[in-house]
């Protein structure tokens, strides 16, 4: 346990070693619970909706962002959004080509085209690594996820993306972003099987709120 304890926190060094070194930011990254409604940015499952609204009563660009998320397939998810204050309509594609393994070290690859900012209406195409290590079973696990974005369409400029986040219990999950420049903390609570609320600290100096509900046809999310 230890040893493994020990690896763990070691690509965490890592990977935040490797966001720092970006030149430019994102205010939040898609692997973030607040931008994706998921603790590490997951896909949604087959025939699963999401709604979320993101409130930032401060924000200098944008105060409220509005979204909804459909599940295609297992690898496959769309989405479109609306940003209040620039008047903007924001969408998203995710795929991913190779999942995590539960029992190794792999991680989930995920290809994306998207907005990656929680206080904008930017669009961006992006890759993520993503990976979850569950240390005690429905009790306590650590997320890890980094990635590389840029802006669309000229790919002119570009940033690193990074989360760490806990999970207790499948119901709480503080977490921590670096974005190249800014970081952010928050803490995600999974309500129920349909509702999870976020609460963060954008820059370190500005709070925001976001909720998500979602919805599985046919059954249980």
């Amino acid at each position: 346990m230890k040893r493994t304890i020990y690896h763990i926190l070691s690509a965490a060094f890592l990977l935040m070693l490797v966001v720092t070194q970006s030149a430019m930011a994102q205010q939040c990254g898609p692997g973030c619970p607040a931008c994706s409604g998921k603790s590490l940015g997951e896909l949604l499952g087959p025939n699963t909706i999401m709604g979320s609204v993101l409130f930032v009563p401060d924000g200098e660009e944008e105060t409220a962002v509005y979204n909804l998320r459909y599940g295609v397939f297992t690898w496959l998810d769309v989405g479109i959004g609306y940003a209040q204050d620039q008047e903007e309509v924001i969408w998203s594609v995710r795929v991913q080509p190779m999942k995590q393994d539960p029992e190794g070290w792999r991680p989930a690859l995920i290809l994306g085209v998207g907005s990656v900012q929680t206080g904008g209406a930017d669009q961006s195409a992006y890759i993520q690594l993503t990976k979850k290590f569950e240390l005690v079973e429905h009790k306590f696990s650590i997320g890890l996820s980094g990635g590389y974005a840029t802006d669309m369409p000229d790919f002119d400029e570009d940033w690193g993306l990074g989360t760490l986040s806990l999970t207790f219990y499948d119901k709480l999950s503080p977490f921590y972003t670096y974005d190249g420049i800014n970081s952010h903390l928050g803490l995600t609570w999974f309500a129920t099987d349909w509702l999870n609320l976020t609460g963060f600290y954008l820059e370190m100096e500005n709070p925001a709120v976001s909720a998500a509900v979602q919805w599985t046809f046919g059954g249980k999310p």
